[in-house]
Order: structure tokens, then C-alpha cells, then sequence
């Protein structure tokens, strides 16, 4: 079976065309077709449905494309550690970033990379937590930062920054508080992503405490926009509207009675990486750490209480 045969399959399943797979790899139609028909023939088995419009995978084709993802990893890998030459690191690392974060992390870490190791291609996927996961136990993903995510047994942690959880609102919208109390923050209307919202009612259940839902809007840029025109409330990690109210564009007030707080960590398959993703994952820690070190991670500042109700923000 050969490596292309499995690369072009991979495509093809990917997108869920053939006409689209071809153009992807620059190969001609019927020799794409060729190489599924190869493959289908030395495992006795169809891997694929045609459509009238696009394909689908069969079972069989699952399982392959599993498999396949597998061993394309693996050769990147080899390919990557037989291309070091002294510290000349090359190869292709995806990165996986969740919203809240990429905005923050990505731009420093493409710089960092570019400089210190030009050869090596850094591709970053913005995913929530739970997709990454599966992007890393599929071998889409080489490394991702994930936010208080569920145990995986083929899966590596490495916690590298927590942070505090804060209500974020427009400009002026409230007094200068500091806290939201829990009967504030049932009677407040949110824009949420789906994972801060579990993360929040998670940790909020103990206390009796559940949000009151405006939206959920799974796109952290959306819901920036939203409060940088004046409407709505949010509840989210500071770091991804730090910027903001440093700058006075935004306020975030801390939750009073607990200590809401998300866990971002590191994670990988297996206990083995090769060096080029060895360098990126030094690469993003030092970029964490240089953030870290600004205070973007930091809790707010205390204000002096000049309690008022957050019914103008919603």
C-alpha cells in the first residue's frame, strides 16, 4: 500500500469530495479514484459510498481513515527527526488553540516560531476543547491547549496557568463594585460559549447558583463585539478580555463567594513527540509565561465598593 495512496484517501475523506480532494492535491480525477481503488482492493473492502454530490465514508472507511491519520502522523514524525541537522529543526506541527486563547497566544507564538525555527511550518487550529481532544487522539492536532478538560488515557496533561473566571460588560454599564453577587449573577442575562457556560455551571452547582442564559454564541469575537457596541454581559476567563478592560473599553467585575477559575493545559498523545513539536510546545510555554508575567492571567484589581445592580448591562 502506498503512502500517497493512504494521503490521497485521507483527503477524500476529509472533504468529502473527490472533485474537491483533486483539486487540493493537484492530481488529475481518475488517477484519485485509482488510488482509493487500490487501497479498497488490498483490504477486500469499499471504503466509500459516491454520492450524486460528494462521498461518504462506510464503516470500514472510519476505521481506515483512523488508521490512516495514524500512519501519516508517524511518517511526519520520522520525517521531522531525520531532517534535524544541529539545531535546524523543519516539519509541520498543528497547534491547537481553544477561542479564548488564540487571539492572545497565536500572533507571539508565529513570531517566536518564524524566528527561532524558520524550517519547521506551524499551522494553528482554533477548536473548542472537546474537539481538540478528538483532533489530538485522531492525529489531526500535534499539541493543543485545552481548558479544564475530561481524563484521556492516550492523552498527556500538563497544567500551565490558571486563571479567574469575571462577568465582563459595556463600558460604564455598572459601579465600581467589586464583586457580582451570586443573586446578580442569576438575574443577569449572559452571552456564553457552550464550554464556559459547563465550566461555569460546573462550578457553580455547589452553590446553588445557575446562569441565566441571553445567548449562547460559540464565537468569542462576536460576543467582543457585542459588548464593545454596548450590548449584553458575559462571564469569561480574564484573559480573553483583558486588553479591553486594562484600556477602559470594557469592565470585568470579580464573582463573589467563589472562586471561579479555569485550568489551561498542555496536552499531547503519548509520552514521545518529536523535536520540532518538542520546540513549539517551549515555544507557547514561553509565550504563556511572557503574558503570565504582564499580569494578563492575574485577578482584578480591587476597587473601592460603590455597590449598583448590573440591570443597566443587560
Amino acid at each position: 500500500m502506498e503512502l500517497r495512496s493512504i494521503e490521497a484517501f485521507v483527503r477524500v475523506a476529509e472533504l468529502g469530495s473527490i472533485t474537491r480532494a483533486s483539486r487540493d492535491l493537484g492530481i488529475v480525477q481518475p488517477a484519485l479514484s485509482r488510488h482509493i481503488q487500490r487501497i479498497e482492493t488490498e483490504l477486500g473492502t469499499s471504503l466509500l459510498v459516491r454520492l450524486p454530490r460528494g462521498v461518504q465514508l462506510t464503516m470500514a472507511g472510519r476505521r481506515f481513515l483512523q488508521h490512516s491519520r495514524h500512519i501519516l502522523q508517524e511518517v511526519a514524525r520520522a520525517t521531522q527527526d531525520m531532517n534535524i541537522a544541529g539545531d535546524c529543526l523543519s516539519g509541520r506541527v498543528v497547534v491547537g488553540i481553544s477561542p479564548t486563547l488564540s487571539s492572545l497566544l497565536a500572533p507571539g507564538l508565529i513570531e517566536r516560531c518564524t524566528t527561532a525555527h524558520p524550517a519547521i511550518s506551524l499551522t494553528i487550529v482554533e477548536e473548542f476543547t472537546r474537539r481538540l481532544q478528538t483532533d489530538l487522539v485522531n492525529g489531526q492536532v500535534d499539541i493543543a491547549l485545552l481548558t479544564n478538560p475530561p481524563p484521556n488515557r492516550a492523552l498527556r496533561f500538563t497544567a500551565v496557568v490558571t486563571e479567574p473566571i469575571v462577568v465582563v460588560m459595556p463600558r460604564q454599564s455598572r459601579g465600581v463594585s467589586p464583586v457580582v453577587t451570586f443573586d446578580e449573577l442569576a438575574a443577569t442575562p449572559m452571552l456564553v460559549t457552550r464550554g464556559i457556560r459547563g465550566l461555569v455551571d460546573e462550578q457553580l452547582a455547589s452553590h446553588g447558583v445557575c446562569l441565566e442564559i441571553d445567548c449562547e454564541v460559540d464565537a468569542v469575537e462576536a460576543i467582543r463585539r457585542m459588548l464593545l457596541r454596548g450590548r449584553g454581559v458575559t462571564i469569561m476567563p480574564i484573559s480573553a478580555f483583558r486588553k479591553e478592560i486594562d484600556e477602559g473599553q470594557l469592565t470585568g467585575v470579580a464573582i463573589g463567594g467563589v472562586n471561579l477559575s479555569r485550568t489551561i493545559m498542555l496536552s499531547h498523545v503519548g509520552d514521545k513527540v518529536s523535536a520540532a513539536v518538542q520546540a513549539v510546545m517551549g515555544l507557547l510555554r514561553a509565550e504563556i509565561d511572557a503574558h503570565a508575567q504582564r499580569g494578563l492571567f492575574s485577578a482584578l484589581p480591587d476597587i473601592s465598593p460603590q455597590p449598583r445592580t448590573l440591570a443597566g448591562a443587560a
